[in-house]
């Protein structure tokens, strides 16, 4: 390829984070049409420096407030306004920070992944481009069959054993942005109500069964399996096992793990007016309310979210475990009329490459 299709992609390379993930497929599909130098995200001051010296661009930087807000003073004081930089990032709230707003202006553009987070830029005043394209899947993850349980086996023995209905839900950080004082206000009203029916949840470190109430926000339960940080193979395992992902969380970009889940034939159910919107289907969206800051106190992302009706939850909830084959079919239509069509990532790497055409 020639040095004009050469293109730069600085991201945490070195850390096991969910923007690193989202990256690498990025990476991997955009080097069908480019030349990708992946650097990492503390070479950012280095890497512009030359990009600036030769006029190559763009610089594609995932996620861009922390390096931005780092070489903010040092990029204006020797550059001036930064050129063909692109960000991605995501809004995690409704609305986004004067500092926020202002380290957002320094880009050429911004990608974000869904139309909530786009709004939220716009809404709270954002002067450059916004771009809403989402975080995908490999088809594989579409048409690769199910397997017989290797990695979780002890989990499926216990879904055997019990012969539960497996609710999932992940909280790996930001606990009350993903809703766990919810989660648990809805399992334990829901397993008064139903015998048939366990929750899963992925904390760090481990996945965490519980079969009878929750008696605090700690989630200490003695069924535990220690995981580390999962595999594609792995997740799709989990996913598989698993009856329903319950995704409680006021607020995010897009949470990939419950899209990733649905890919796989597990029924989802979330509040109504998140950024999931985007990827759900109309009868999986609970209704709900406006919540509180979604992460109080920070300096960014100082907006508010949504709260599904923990009533109307259960209502749909029970629905779906009385008729699972039937959701489970209605899973199954919706992904391959609606989330193949338009959510690989294949499909995703071709809309970052029109954002860059449009930038360079």
């Amino acid at each position: 390829m020639s040095l004009t299709n050469k293109i730069y992609y600085v991201y945490p390379k070195t850390k096991l984070v969910s923007f690193r993930t989202i990256a690498e497929k990025h990476i991997q599909y955009l080097r069908r049409y480019y030349r990708v130098e992946a650097a990492d995200e503390g070479a950012f001051h280095v890497i512009y420096t030359l990009n600036y010296a030769l006029k190559q661009t763009p610089i594609l930087l995932q996620p861009c407030f922390y390096p931005l807000g780092v070489y903010k003073k040092r990029l204006l004081d020797k550059f001036g306004e930064p050129q063909g930089l692109i960000g991605i990032d995501v809004a995690d709230s409704d609305h986004i920070s004067k500092e926020g707003i202002e380290l957002i202006n320094m880009l050429s553009a911004l990608i974000v992944p869904s139309q909530f987070s786009r709004m939220a830029y716009i809404n709270s005043g954002a002067a450059t481009l916004v771009y809403a394209i989402p975080h995908g899947v490999d088809e594989s993850w579409i048409t690769t069959p199910r397997k017989t349980p290797f990695f979780l086996k002890k989990l499926s023995e216990l879904k055997e054993k019990t012969e539960a209905k497996l609710l999932q839900c992940w909280i790996l950080h930001s606990p009350y942005r993903k809703g766990l004082d919810l989660l648990i206000n809805f399992f334990n009203r829901l397993i008064k109500e139903r015998k048939d029916v366990a929750l899963v949840v992925r904390a760090q470190g481990q996945l965490k069964i519980f079969t009878k109430p929750i008696e605090d926000e700690s989630l200490r339960t003695p069924s535990t399996i220690p995981i580390g940080w999962l595999s594609e193979q792995q997740k799709m395992e989990l996913f598989d096992i698993c009856d329903m992902y319950v995704l409680t969380s006021r607020g995010g970009g897009f949470e990939h793990p419950p899209f990733e889940a649905m890919t796989r034939g597990e029924i989802v159910i979330a509040a109504k007016g998140g950024a999931w919107d985007d990827y759900m289907p109309e009868w999986g969206l609970i209704q709900s309310h406006k919540s509180g800051h979604v992460l109080p106190n920070n300096p960014i992302h100082d907006g508010l979210g949504v709260e599904m009706e923990i009533d109307k939850a259960i209502e749909k909830t029970t629905e779906i475990l009385d008729n699972m084959d039937e959701y489970k079919a209605r899973v199954k239509e919706y992904v391959n009329t609606h989330v193949k069509p338009n959510f690989t990532w294949d499909k995703i790497a071709e809309k970052i490459k029109n954002v860059i055409e449009e930038v360079r």
